[in-house]
This record gives structure tokens, C-alpha cells and sequence, in this order.
């Protein structure tokens, strides 16, 4: 009864739906519908800025072949665009359901139906509860589904301070291949642990995560049992939003707080974790997307961009090594993602930007879903790149910044001079102290710092592909032991003056002022005074550092945040 009301309210909100919008608009039906139009480079960018644009081709005339998914609320707005377009047909893969685990498992050449999927998800914790336990992210999306992950580790209630690697696929509900990839790749994974010395240091160096399905409500949109092309399966969560454009915006301040459900859920979820490399999964294309999606290349780079190159080219190399026409879209695989094209409120972006995590989008199959018997080969093909990227968070600077008295691990911010940019710093993660830094083969200068201590820069080589363990303690600045009774900032934050106060009997020689990034902003010579004022209303708003020198050789260290 429940699928008939279904079936009957679409018809009507089809017929209401045409009604509304003209004879004009009779190819565009109700709920969703793809378009493609031949645009130039600025109608490009206003359309991916209003509408879900989800591929994009140039042609060899400069022009862009741009496919757009349109839910019926956008109609109006796209027609007002007087754009020609065309409609991109409705086709259907040849998908065959798994009803149970056994039989999605068997040859592994379907989908699993949404009670499949839960029973999939809680036999890996039953049959491997040593190695895996499942997390809630979302225990009811609006339309009843649930959101899960599976955390994989040789020691699930200690990650005894190794790096982490987050996956999670299908953030649009119709692109199902990465879906159908990460539930492989968890069963990989568990099943071949302790037989397979690859996949068991993986697990054994390497924290994982793997959220295989982001968005059920768009996945299952019409039905429980059924997966297939828009509209049995849609693009767009149950309020009919695009999940990879309502995330907080790159280089802006987080303002609201009603975020979809699933978006505020990821939102919580990666802010309580501390991943080193994420990856989120994609389908109608084939390319290795890395940040960041909202400027392009000449506008704003991504201080790691030559690493990021490195780590997609070798993802996307390893495909070829399987399959030659797999994975060659852009630049043989591999784009920074405004170059593709420009979108904002990504996952991506949100992840580096706001959380320092190494996050990138990947584009897993030109086809949103496969007909079922291709399934295997693609996994084939790409299933080695999965585990190599893994591998990629266990690469480059890592350790411990402590005590150097105690040997108390310390909350520290970990950044690399005249290199870090937006956020690109790392920070040591509690209870361990520890941090994970990738990065491109170079000479760098890191400096370790915290609230309270010394800072700390040390020159360090590292070549591609290498682990450089870089253990370093703090030593307390003087005084420390009545450090917060010694030096006042407030307000804190501040907008547009900070005042310094310290205690009875102790002067300020020199406050020196630190952006986040370590770089030096100016230095004021104060002339023997218990109080300082500093006007902040020429720097731009972030993270401050205040390095106070007093005229009895003490130092001090805060931090200050200017909004």
C-alpha cells in the first residue's frame, strides 16, 4: 500500500509540476532530471554555482559540454537561464539485488538491498569483532535509514597513535559503484588479515575508517530493494539537497547551524577524529579530484598541491596497470578540482579547510551505476590504488611533541614554515600527542609549538615514500608554574584592540606577533610597562600567536584569536 501512495503522489506532482512551468519545459520531469548544455567558461561557473553540476568536457573550441542534475526545484531558475540544452535520456542498468549477505558475497556481482547492506555491516563486527566494530554517524536520516561506518584496527579501543585513513562513498545517491567498492573493500580487508602481508600491516600501522553509503535516502529513494539510474535512485538527500554543496564554505566563517542532517552528522563525526587522509567516493566520471573544488590553480593553490599530484598520480598509474582506458579523464586521471570545474560547500573542501585533514574526492566509474556483472572487473581494476592510498597516510613526518620534563603528551600545532597555507598544518591529537604529517620529498623547516612552551623548528629531509619519525619535547617557558596568573590577553577574541596585562613586579620588553602559520607579523618594543595595548584591526581575522619577552629575560607564549 505504502508504494502505491508513492507511485500515485508522483503523478500528481508531475502533472502539477508541468502545469506550472509551461509547454517549454515538457522534457524536464518530475522529480529529477539531467541536462546537458555546450556553455563558455563563465555560464560554466554560474551554473555550478546555482545547480548541481556533476561532469564537465571541454571542447576542443574553448566551449564547456556541461551535465547538470535538476531536481524539480530548480526548473524555473535553470529555464530563466534561456540556456539550449538537451535532455540526457533516462537509462537503466542491468542490476540484479542481493537479498542476503551470503549472496552478495557468493561472486560479489551486486548490490545489496538496504536490509542487506545493515546485515552485511553487522556480520563483519560479528565474525571479526577483534577487527571491527561499527559506529552510528547517523542513526536516523529523515527519510529512516541509517548511516554506519566500520572501524578497522588490529586494536579497535586504542589506536595507540598511528595515523587514519577515513573512506566514505555515495554522498549522491546515484552513484552506487563506490558503494558497492567500499563494502569490498571492508570484506577485503577482514578477510584477508594475517593471510595477505600487505593488508595486514595496513591494518596493523593504520587506523581505518570505511563509511560506505553517506546518502540512503537518495540511494533508496523509490525502495528498500531496488538501486539503479536517477530517478529509482536520486542525486539529491530526502529535502532534496545536494549533500557535496551545503557543507561550511572554504575561506569563510561558519555562521549557520541547520545543516542537514547528514551534513551536520559528518560535520560532528570528522570533528572527532583526527584523520590524516580521507577520500569520498564519486561516479560519472573516472579522475582523481584533489583540493581544492572552490578556486582554481592560478586563483589559489593548495600548499600541498605538488604532494597531491604525486599521490593521484600514482593512483591513477596503478589503475592503468589493470586497465589502460581506466581512470585517464583530465590529465590521465588526475585534476585539482577547479580546474575541472568550480563548486562550493564540497566535503572536500570543508575537511581541508576547516579540519587539516589530506581529503580528496575520487571519481570511481564514467557510469553513476554499473549493470552488475561489470562490477568485478572495476574492482579489479582500482582495488590495488585502495590500498596504496591507505598506505600513503603512513608516509612522511610523524611522532610525538611532549613534556620535555614530564614526558606528558601535548595539544601542538605542527606546521612547516614559508610552506603551510589555509589550514594545511597539522596538530598532534590526544591522548598520544602524536601527529602525521604527508608531504612532498624536500627540505623543510617544522616548528612545534604550544601554549605555554618553547618553540621548537627543526630542519628534516624527507623522500617520497618514506616514514621520517620525528619525536620532539617541549621545554616549559619561565615561570610557567604561575603562567596564567603571569600574563592577561583579553579581550580574547578580539576585534579591534587586544590588551596584554602582567602580574605585579613584572615588565614587557618586546611582544612579538605570530600568525597561525608561524610567519611574522611585526614586533613592538614597549618600554618597561606592566600593560600593553596592540591594535588588530588591519589583520585579517584568524589565529594569533603573542611571543612576550619581559625585561628579566622571561618568555611567554599565548594565543590569540582576532575576528
Amino acid at each position: 500500500m505504502k508504494n502505491y501512495c508513492i507511485v500515485f503522489l508522483t503523478i500528481v506532482l508531475s502533472v502539477f509540476a508541468l502545469e506550472g512551468f509551461g509547454q517549454s519545459n515538457q522534457t524536464l520531469t518530475y522529480p529529477v532530471t539531467y541536462v546537458e548544455a555546450v556553455v563558455d567558461a563563465s555560464t560554466l561557473q554560474t551554473l555550478a554555482h546555482e545547480f548541481s553540476v556533476d561532469r564537465v568536457d571541454r571542447n576542443a573550441d574553448g566551449t564547456f559540454k556541461t551535465r547538470i542534475c535538476l531536481s524539480f526545484k530548480d526548473f524555473d531558475g535553470f529555464l530563466a537561464k534561456n540556456i539550449a540544452y538537451t535532455t540526457v535520456p533516462q537509462t537503466r542498468a542491468n542490476v540484479q539485488m542481493a537479498q542476503n549477505y551470503e549472496q552478495m558475497t557468493a561472486n560479489w556481482n551486486r548490490y545489496p538491498t538496504y536490509n542487506t547492506y545493515l546485515a552485511m555491516m553487522d556480520t563483519f563486527r560479528t565474525r571479526y569483532p577483534n577487527l571491527c566494530e561499527i559506529d552510528t554517524i547517523l542513526a536516523a536520516t529523515p527519510g529512516n535509514h541509517k548511516i554506519l561506518c566500520a572501524h578497522i584496527s588490529n586494536d579497535l579501543n586504542d589506536n595507540g597513535g598511528k595515523p587514519s585513513v577515513f573512506y566514505i562513498s555515495t554522498i549522491h545517491g546515484d552513484e552506487v559503484v563506490g558503494y558497492y567498492m567500499m563494502l569490498r573493500l571492508i570484506d577485503y580487508l577482514l578477510t584477508n588479515y594475517n593471510t595477505d602481508s600487505y593488508v595486514t600491516e595496513l591494518v596493523n600501522n593504520i587506523d581505518l575508517w570505511i563509511c560506505p553509503l553517506l546518502n540512503p535516502d537518495g540511494t533508496y529513494y523509490t525502495s528498500n530493494n531496488q538501486i539503479n539510474e536517477s530517478p529509482t535512485s536520486i542525486r539529491y538527500n530526502r529535502h532534496w539537497e545536494d549533500l557535496n554543496r551545503v557543507f561550511p564554505e572554504a575561506g569563510q566563517t561558519i555562521a549557520k547551524s541547520d545543516y542537514e542532517p547528514e551534513v551536520e552528522a559528518m560535520m560532528t563525526f570528522m570533528s572527532a577524529h583526527n584523520f590524516t587522509l580521507a577520500t569520498n567516493l564519486h561516479g560519472g566520471a573516472e579522475v582523481f579530484n584533489y583540493p581544492w573544488d572552490k578556486w582554481m590553480t592560478w586563483q589559489h593553490s593548495h600548499a600541498d598541491a605538488a604532494w597531491w599530484n604525486y599521490v593521484g598520480r600514482n593512483f591513477a598509474d596503478t589503475c592503468h596497470l589493470f586497465n589502460a582506458n581506466f581512470m585517464t579523464e583530465e590529465d590521465n586521471g588526475v585534476t585539482e578540482g577547479g580546474d575541472w570545474y568550480v563548486i562550493t560547500g564540497s566535503m572536500q573542501d570543508y575537511h581541508n579547510w576547516y579540519l587539516g585533514t589530506r581529503h580528496v574526492t575520487i571519481e570511481v566509474s564514467d557510469s553513476k551505476v554499473l549493470s552488475s556483472n561489470k562490477l568485478p572487473n572495476y574492482w579489479a581494476y582500482i582495488k590495488r590504488s585502495f590500498l596504496n592510498f591507505i598506505a600513503e597516510a603512513d608516509n612522511g613526518i610523524h611522532g610525538t611533541v611532549t613534556d620535555s620534563i614530564t614526558g606528558e603528551p601535548l595539544q601542538a600545532l605542527v606546521y612547516i614554515v614559508n610552506h603551510d597555507l589555509d589550514h594545511s598544518y597539522v596538530e598532534t591529537a590526544m591522548p598520544h600527542g602524536d601527529y602525521h604529517r604527508p608531504i612532498k620529498a624536500g627540505q623543510y623547516a617544522v616548528t612545534y609549538s604550544a601554549e605555554g612552551y618553547l618553540p621548537k623548528t627543526i630542519v628534516t629531509n624527507i623522500a617520497d615514500g618514506q616514514r621520517l619519525e620525528q619525536n620532539v619535547q617541549l621545554a616549559k617557558v619561565v615561570g610557567v608554574e604561575s603562567y596564567e596568573q603571569c600574563v592577561v590577553v583579553y579581550p580574547n577574541p578580539a576585534k579591534d584592540v587586544v590588551n596584554v596585562e602582567l602580574a605585579d613586579g613584572i615588565e614587557i620588553d618586546n611582544i612579538t606577533l605570530y600568525d597561525i602559520h608561524g610567519r611574522h607579523v611585526e614586533t613592538r618594543l614597549i618600554a618597561s610597562l606592566q600593560r600593553a595595548t596592540i591594535d588588530v584591526r588591519g589583520l585579517p581575522a584568524g589565529t594569533y600567536f603573542l611571543h612576550l619577552r619581559t625585561t628579566d629575560n622571561r618568555e611567554f607564549i599565548r594565543k590569540m584569536v582576532h575576528e
